[in-house]
């Protein structure tokens, strides 16, 4: 048995030995591979978790920690993420131009060209093992120097791209970001400087002023002075940062601490001295001139987070003026429309209106009333204004005088509620109160308002209270008049010092004068029956006033009678400066403009005048005869003269030839 043993492991080991012989014995050293490849070096930065830089100033220690890299030596920073990638990017295949083979001649030299050790070097640490790159001295071609891979007996010739990365200073591999916070993760912000201190914190999606004053405050302005502090860009890392009050820094000019997710300990950003730039000595005396202090161009800053005192742009210096005011949110209330199911509006005095959302339109609730259709664009821009309207100015932080705003007694306040028919686990089925606004004020172009639940009062645009109707009338729909075309039967049309036009439609025939036999133009009489059919109103103005509208003595009246004998009237008085005619409709309460192109086609001439026809003599017979066409010369044709009055057709209808009055009485 242990024969047998003997020889199976004599035959693996004979086995072992052919392969190293034929196999492994031809196989390239990782020397020859990478020379024949053109290659200094090969590895995957992905394996790669410390990096070690040796140049003549210092030596530069590198560690990835949770996927980012800092700064270890000579100081304690994050790492400027590009400039890792550059430097991967240059050495993970680094390509030989020239390379000088293994032999002792070249071994001799490498002391003088400086790749037995090196003054210049890069080490990369990883899972598997380690890189070192030594970069040596220039060689005589202008552009190039020696490199030599640590292990390697080959010296190779590169461009010297690596030895210009591998000689800038620490600073170079420092991250420029002043801060490496996001506005998502900042949930808390602390500003203090010499006009204050205040206070701001974000719930869920927005952020509140909630020190001096509880506020809402404007989400965008917040996210850009965030913005400000994390975009910042480092121009310069101030090497001895330890006497502060040169930099400012001992009683900085503002203070902001941010408190954010995912770090412990709040981050402390601190405004110090302004840096103004070096000017020549004819630029101080310039400056004296103009006796004005010269402009900044950076300002000091120390961050908690990191080492040391660095520069920033002076733009950052526009926080340190900064007040609760600048940050408060301007619009009017803060409110998703999609969430708003009814507008109520209250003004003392008149009829509560209360207008839900029914699908894609609004209808008016009334209590024992069926619901009735309403102006929807006008409820959608009013509801549009209310959510996007900007004050123009924080009158009060606290409501004490509601008196002298007329806020005590508000000329028309306005509720936002959502409605469900069904509850859920956190709220009943019903109506649920959103916002209230209360309108007091108004003089000139702007006036007082303040929402119910704040206490501050606030000046707004006189334009976003012009959309609050209070007037029920002024909230009717649009569609004033809703007929079949072939159920009106007849027309009645009275025009200012005119007698009436009957005309009245028959199967067939079309229209046709109810008394006369004067031709009715079917395309009038067609125009104005289908205006009629879909009349709709440009909006309502509310309760009518004969006389002010020009209802006394009408310009127009059109009454119909329809198949089922029903009858109706509308009546256009007096037309406003935008040329739209102020209309009542028997029936309904209220006036409402009608627009010109439904005047004009209701105005329209119905009776079409006969044209005389154009005759000559004809010689020796005295009578008169039509002449053929050819015979005919038209004139050239005229422009009619512009008017800006209504038109007034004048129609008197044929009813046959009346005797011509006698020129004297017979005797």
């Amino acid at each position: 048995m242990k024969t047998k043993h003997t020889f199976i492991l004599l035959v693996f080991a004979a086995a072992a030995f052919a392969y190293v012989w034929f196999v492994e014995k031809k196989r390239p050293s990782s020397d020859e591979a990478l020379e024949k490849a053109g290659l200094v070096s090969e590895f995957n930065r992905d394996e790669i978790d410390a990096i070690t830089i040796r140049n003549a100033t210092s030596t530069i220690e590198l560690r990835k920690r949770d996927g980012h890299w800092f700064l270890d030596a000579p100081v304690k920073d994050r790492a400027e993420e590009f400039a890792i990638t550059q430097l991967f990017t240059t050495c993970e295949k680094l390509r030989s131009e020239t390379s000088l083979g293994d032999t002792k001649e070249n071994r001799d030299k490498w002391k003088e060209w400086w790749v037995a050790k090196g003054d210049i070097a890069v080490k990369f640490n990883g899972s598997k093992r380690a890189h070192e790159i030594i970069v040596g001295k220039d060689t005589v071609y202008e552009g190039k120097n020696y490199v030599r891979a640590e292990g390697s007996n080959i010296v190779h010739v590169i461009r010297r791209n690596l030895k210009d990365d591998l000689g800038k200073n620490t600073d170079y591999f420092r991250d420029k970001r002043l801060a490496d916070l996001t506005e998502a993760q900042v949930s808390k912000l602390v500003f203090k400087s010499a006009k204050g201190e205040f206070e701001l914190e974000k719930k869920g999606i927005h952020w509140s002023l909630v020190r001096p004053l509880k506020a809402r405050a404007d989400d965008q302005k917040i996210s850009d002075l965030i913005a400000n502090v994390t975009t910042a860009r480092i121009e310069e890392f101030m090497s001895e940062a330890k006497d502060l009050g040169s930099f400012g820094l001992i009683e900085p000019r503002a203070t902001l601490t941010f408190t954010a997710e995912g770090v412990k300990e709040p981050v402390v950003l601190q405004l110090g001295a302004s840096k103004t730039p070096r000017m020549e000595e004819k630029e101080v005396e310039e400056t004296k001139k103009k006796a004005r202090p010269p402009t900044p161009a950076h300002v000091y800053v120390k961050l908690s987070t990191r080492d040391g005192v660095v520069t920033v742009p002076a733009s950052i210096e526009s926080l340190i003026n900064t007040q609760p005011n600048d940050l408060r949110d301007q619009g009017l209330m803060r409110v998703q429309s999609d969430l708003v199911d009814r507008i109520t509006i209250e003004a003392p005095g008149k009829e509560k209106i209360v207008l839900a959302r029914n699908g894609e339109t609004w209808v008016r609730k009334q209590e024992g009333k069926a619901e009735a259709a309403v102006n929807s664009g006008a409820a959608n821009k009013l509801l549009n204004d209310l959510l996007n309207t900007k004050v123009t100015r924080f009158v009060a932080d606290m409501a004490s005088d509601l008196k002298g705003f007329g806020l005590d007694q508000p000329q028309v306040t306005v509720a936002l509620s959502s409605y469900s028919t069904e509850g859920t686990p956190e709220s009943k089925p019903g109506e649920k109160p959103i916002e209230k606004v209360l309108f007091g004020k108004f003089e000139g172009d702007a006036g007082y308002a303040k929402l119910d639940d704040e206490p501050f009062i606030v000046a707004v645009p006189k334009a976003v209270l012009e959309g609050v109707w209070s007037d029920p009338l002024q909230w009717q729909d649009l569609k004033v008049l809703d007929l079949k075309k072939e159920n009106i039967v007849s027309l009645q049309i009275t025009r200012t010092g005119q007698p009436t036009l009957d005309i009245v439609f028959k199967k067939g025939k079309g229209w046709k004068l109810a008394k006369g036999d004067s031709v009715v133009s079917q395309n009038a009489a067609q125009s104005l029956a289908n205006t009629l059919t879909s009349l709709r109103a440009v909006r309502w103005v509310g309760a009518t006033d004969v006389l002010r509208q020009g209802l006394e003595k009408p310009n127009l009246e059109v009454a119909y009678t329809l198949a089922d004998k029903k009858t109706g009237k509308i009546t256009v008085g007096g037309n406003t400066a935008d040329e739209l005619w102020n209309t009542i409709i028997e029936g309904k309460s209220g006036t409402f403009l009608m627009s010109k192109p439904d005047f004009d086609a209701l105005n329209a001439a119905l009776v079409e005048t006969p044209k005389p026809a154009a005759s000559i003599v004809k010689p020796g017979e005295g009578v008169v005869a039509t002449p053929p066409a050819s015979a005919i010369t038209l004139p050239a044709t005229i422009e009619p003269a512009k008017s800006t009055e209504p038109p007034k057709p004048t129609e008197v209808p044929s009813q046959g030839a009346k005797p011509a009055p006698e020129s004297a009485p017979k005797p």
